[in-house]
C-alpha cells in the first residue's frame, strides 16, 4: 500500500504539484477578506460575563475610553505656578483631543463654595496668570482634602498629576448591517484610536521641547488598543522577512543545494500563505495574536521539507538514481513526516480550549497550515527537486560527532538515563514557583509607550487598575434618599478598607461636599444631608453651574435611579482584584440587596479572562497529550512504542515550565498556550527517531545498540537541523514588543531545545531498556 503511493505521487508528481499549487491559490485568495482588528475587545467572547457588565455600565454612564496625560517635574512639586499652569493648558489642550467628551485634572475639578446663599461652582485654578503663593496655598489645600482628587487627579504626596480626556468613539459595529457597512464602522472605530494617540503623541512632544525637565507619559484605552495595533503591524512586517532570511542562510548551510532551497522555499510560502488566507475564508481577522501563524507555519514547514531533501540529497550522495533517491526518501519519511504534522496540527487545534478568539484562531490557522505543509511535501516538493536536483557529488561523512554521541550514550545508558531523569523531575519539582497573572501591562515590553508610562504610573500614581460597582436603587432620583446615600458611605468605606485599593468615586462625596457648602463652608457639616429633598436640591444646583462636559452622568445614569462606584486599586494581582470584585458584592448583597448588578470595568475583563482562559489551555494541554498519544498508537500500531513516546513528549515542556517558573515565574494566557503548541511539535524529534529504530530492527533486523546508532546516523542530523530552524523561528517571536508572542517565543524554543537533549540522551536508553530482545515483531 505504501508503496503503490510512493510510485503514485512520482508517477503523477508534476500534475500533482500543479494542482496543490492551484488549490493553494484558491487557500490564499481568502486573503483578500483579511483586516487588521486591534480593539481590546476582540479579545473576549461576545458572551463572556465580564465584558456584557461593561458594555451594559457604558450604555448608562459615561465611556471608560480615555487618553491619559501624566506628568511629573524633576523637584517633585505640582503645586507652584509653572506645574498648575502647565496643567491648566494641558486641560485645555485636553479638550482638542479627537472625539473628547470630558476632561478631568487638577485645575480644572468643579470647587464648590458659599458666597452668603449662594453656592459657587468654579474651576481650582480659575485664571493661571493670578497665582499669587497665597492662592496656590489654597489650591494645593482644598485638593489635598478633597477625595475626589487625591491619588486620583494628584499623588498623595503631591509630587504627580493626571490629565484625563474621556472619549466618545465611533460607534462599534453593527451586525445587522450590510457587509461594507460594518467594515466601514470597524476601520472608523479602529482608525479613531490612531487619531487619538497621534494627537497625544504630538502635545508630548510640543511639551517635551518647552518643558524638558518635565515628565510626561500617555496612557488610557486608547493608547493600549493602540499599542496592539503596532504590535500587529510590526510583527506582521519584520518576523515573516527575518524568518525567511534565517531560514535560507540555514538551508544554505545544511543541504547545499540551490534548487533544495528554491524547493524549501517554496512549500514554506505556499503553507503559509494558504495559513492566512484559511483565515479570512473563515472570517478571522488579523490581530496581535494570531497574525504570527505565518511564522510558527513556516518554521514547521521548513522542518518537514528539510527531513524529505536530507535523506534524498544523502541518497544522491551514495549514487542513487535522483527517482530511486527521491522514492527512498519518501519511504523512509511518509510514515513520520504525516505522524508530526498530524500531531502537530492536534497540539495546535487543541488551542480551541481557549476562551480567547486571538488565540483559537491561531491555533486553527496554524494547524492548516501544518496539514497543508504537509500536502506540499508530498506532492509539490518532491517534482520540483526531482526538476532542479537530479545529482550530488559523493562527500565525506561529517556525522562523526553524533556516531561518537551514540556510542557514548550506549554504552552509558544507565548513568545518563538516571542522571537525565534526575535533572528533568529536579526542574519538573520548580513547576510550583509559577503564578497565575495575566496581567496586561505586562502585555508590553519596556520601551513600548504604554508600558513605560504604566510603570510611570505604577511608580507616582498607582491607580492603574479599577472596578466599577452599578447599583441601583429602583426608582427615578432615588440616589437622594438618605438612606440609601448612608449605605454608599458604609459601602466605600468598605472598599477603602480593602488591600491594595488607593482611590475611591462615590457620589456621596459630592453630596457630602455641597451640603458643607451650602451651611458656609462648615466643616461640621460634611456629612449626608438628613432630607432626600435637600440632597436633590443641592445636587440639582450644582449641575446646573456645571460647564459643558463635567456632568454627573460619570457617575450617575440619566434619571438618576442608579449610580456608579469606581474604585481604583495599585497594581494587585489578577486573583486579588477578581477578589476584590468579589467581595464588594458579596457586601452588597449582604448588606443592600440579593439583586446586585455585576461588577464590570477593563481591568476586571482582563483580570477575569486570563484566570479563565489559563485554566481551559491547562486543560486542552491535558487533552493534547492523550489524543497525540492516541493517534501515534494508532499510527505505529504499537502501545509500547505510544506510551514510550509520552515520556520525551510531555517531559521537556514541564521542564521548561520549572525553569520558567525560576527565571519569570508569571504563567499569562500566552505561557499557558505553550504546552499545547509545544507539544505538537516535540513529537516531531520524538517520532522520526523512533521511526528510524523500528525500520532498523524491523527492516534490517538489527539489535537495539544497532538500532539507535542507525536512528542517530539517519535521523540525528536532520533532527539537529529542525531543531536550530525552530529555535530560530520561535525565538524570532521573542523579539516581539508584543510580550504575549515574545514569552510564547521565548518558551517554546527553550522547549524545543530541551526536547532535542531529552530526545538524545532519555529516548535511546529508554527504547533500550524495554527493547532487549534481539529481534522485533511488526
Amino acid at each position: 500500500m505504501e508503496l503503490r503511493f510512493i510510485k503514485f505521487l512520482l508517477k503523477y508528481r508534476y500534475l500533482l504539484a500543479l494542482f496543490s499549487l492551484g488549490a493553494t491559490l484558491v487557500l490564499a485568495y481568502g486573503a483578500k477578506n483579511l483586516y487588521l482588528e486591534t480593539d481590546y475587545k476582540i479579545y473576549f467572547q461576545d458572551d463572556e460575563p465580564q465584558l456584557v457588565a461593561h458594555e451594559s455600565m457604558e450604555e448608562a454612564y459615561t465611556k471608560t475610553d480615555n487618553l491619559a496625560f501624566m506628568l511629573r517635574a524633576e523637584d517633585g512639586e505640582v503645586f507652584n505656578e509653572r506645574m498648575l499652569r502647565l496643567i491648566y493648558d494641558l486641560s485645555e489642550i485636553g479638550w482638542q483631543t479627537p472625539y473628547a467628551i470630558r476632561v478631568d485634572s487638577l485645575t480644572n475639578f468643579q470647587h464648590t463654595y458659599a458666597d452668603g446663599d449662594d453656592l459657587l461652582v468654579e474651576d481650582l485654578v480659575l485664571d493661571p496668570d493670578d497665582l499669587s503663593l497665597l492662592k496656590i496655598r489654597s489650591v494645593q489645600e482644598t485638593a489635598m482634602n478633597e477625595k475626589a482628587i487625591v491619588k486620583r487627579l494628584v499623588s498623595a504626596d503631591g509630587s504627580t498629576a493626571m490629565v484625563n480626556v474621556t472619549l466618545e468613539l465611533p460607534p462599534e459595529v453593527d451586525p445587522t448591517l450590510s457587509a461594507d457597512e460594518q467594515m466601514a464602522q470597524r476601520q472608523a472605530r479602529d482608525q479613531s484610536h490612531g487619531e487619538v494617540v497621534a494627537f497625544g503623541d504630538e502635545v508630548i512632544a510640543q511639551f517635551n521641547a518647552t518643558h524638558p525637565d518635565v515628565e510626561i507619559h500617555l496612557s488610557g484605552v486608547s493608547v493600549i488598543t493602540n499599542s496592539f495595533a503596532s504590535s500587529s503591524k510590526k510583527d506582521g512586517e519584520t518576523l515573516v522577512p527575518m524568518m525567511y532570511g534565517i531560514i535560507l542562510i540555514a538551508l544554505a548551510v545544511f543541504l547545499r543545494s540551490l534548487g533544495a532551497i528554491v524547493g524549501s522555499l517554496l512549500v514554506i510560502a505556499c503553507a503559509s500563505v494558504a495559513a492566512v488566507g484559511f483565515g479570512g475564508w473563515i472570517g478571522y481577522p488579523l490581530n496581535a495574536v494570531n497574525i504570527t501563524a505565518p511564522t510558527i507555519v513556516l518554521t514547521i514547514a521548513v522542518c518537514d521539507a528539510v527531513h524529505l531533501l536530507a535523506v534524498y540529497l544523502r541518497n544522491l550522495s551514495l549514487q542513487m538514481s535522483a527517482e530511486e533517491a527521491m522514492s527512498e526518501s519518501l519511504r523512509i519519511n511518509l510514515e513520520p513526516i504525516t505522524l508530526t504534522s498530524v500531531t502537530t496540527a492536534v497540539g495546535f487545534f487543541t488551542l480551541n480550549f481557549s476562551i480567547s478568539p486571538p488565540f483559537v484562531e491561531l491555533g486553527n490557522m496554524t494547524a492548516v497550515g501544518v496539514l497543508w505543509a504537509m500536502v506540499l511535501t508530498f506532492t509539490m516538493l518532491p517534482a520540483v527537486t526531482l526538476l532542479l536536483v537530479r545529482k550530488r557529488k559523493p562527500r565525506a561523512s561529517n556525522e562523526a560527532f553524533l556516531s561518537g554521541f551514540a556510542s557514548f550514550v550506549i554504552n552509558h545508558r544507565t548513568r545518563v538515563l538516571t542522571v537525565s531523569l534526575a535533572v528533568a523531575f529536579g526542574l519538573i519539582a520548580l513547576i510550583p514557583k509559577n503564578v497565575i497573572d495575566d496581567d496586561p501591562i505586562t502585555y508590553f515590553k519596556p520601551g513600548v509607550p504604554y508600558r513605560d508610562a504604566s510603570d510611570f504610573s505604577l511608580k507616582y500614581l498607582p491607580t492603574v487598575k479599577d472596578i466599577s460597582f452599578d447599583i441601583a436603587c429602583g426608582e427615578a432620583a432615588c440616589v437622594n434618599d438618605p438612606k440609601f446615600l448612608a449605605m454608599l458611605e458604609e459601602f466605600r468605606v468598605f472598599l477603602e478598607a480593602q488591600n491594595g485599593v488607593e482611590h475611591v468615586t462615590s457620589y456621596v462625596d459630592v453630596i457630602k461636599r455641597l451640603n458643607k457648602s451650602m451651611n458656609a463652608d462648615d466643616q461640621a457639616y460634611y456629612a449626608i444631608p438628613t432630607r432626600a429633598d435637600l440632597a436633590a436640591q443641592y445636587s440639582l444646583m450644582y449641575e446646573m453651574s456645571l460647564p459643558y462636559g463635567l456632568d454627573l452622568n460619570n457617575i450617575l445614569n440619566l434619571d438618576k435611579s442608579a449610580t456608579k462606584i469606581m474604585v481604583w486599586t495599585n497594581n494587585i494581582t489578577n486573583a486579588e482584584l477578581i477578589s476584590l470584585a468579589e467581595r464588594g458584592r458579596k457586601w452588597l448583597v449582604d448588606e443592600y440587596q440579593a439583586d446586585v448588578a455585576a461588577p464590570g470595568s477593563v481591568s476586571l475583563m482582563f483580570a477575569s479572562i486570563g484566570e479563565k482562559n489559563i485554566r481551559s489551555m491547562l486543560w486542552g494541554g491535558v487533552i493534547a497529550v492523550l489524543a497525540i498519544t492516541f493517534t501515534i498508537l494508532l499510527a505505529l500500531r504499537s502501545f509500547k512504542y505510544a506510551l514510550i513516546s509520552m515520556i520525551p513528549n510531555s517531559f521537556p515542556a514541564f521542564m521548561a515550565f520549572g525553569i520558567w517558573g525560576v527565571a519569570v515565574g508569571q504563567v499569562n494566557m500566552a505561557v499557558a498556550a505553550v504546552f499545547s503548541i509545544a507539544l505538537g511539535i516535540l513529537v516531531d524529534d520524538t517520532v522520526h527517531f523512533i521511526s528510524k529504530y523500528r525500520r532498523a530492527r524491523l527492516v534490517k533486523g538489527f539489535s537495539p545498540e544497532e538500532g539507535i546508532r542507525y536512528a542517530f546516523d539517519n535521523v540525528g542530523p536532520a533532527l539537529v537541523v529542525t531543531t536550530i530552524v525552530l529555535s530560530i523561528g520561535f525565538g524570532m517571536l521573542s523579539t516581539s514588543d508584543f510580550n504575549l508572542n515574545a514569552m510564547t517565543g521565548t518558551l517554546t524554543t527553550l522547549t524545543i531545545v530541551l526536547a532535542l537533549i531529552f530526545d538524545f540522551l532519555v529516548l535511546p536508553p529508554i527504547l533500550m531498556l524495554f527493547d532487549k530482545d534481539s529481534t522485533l515483531e511488526a
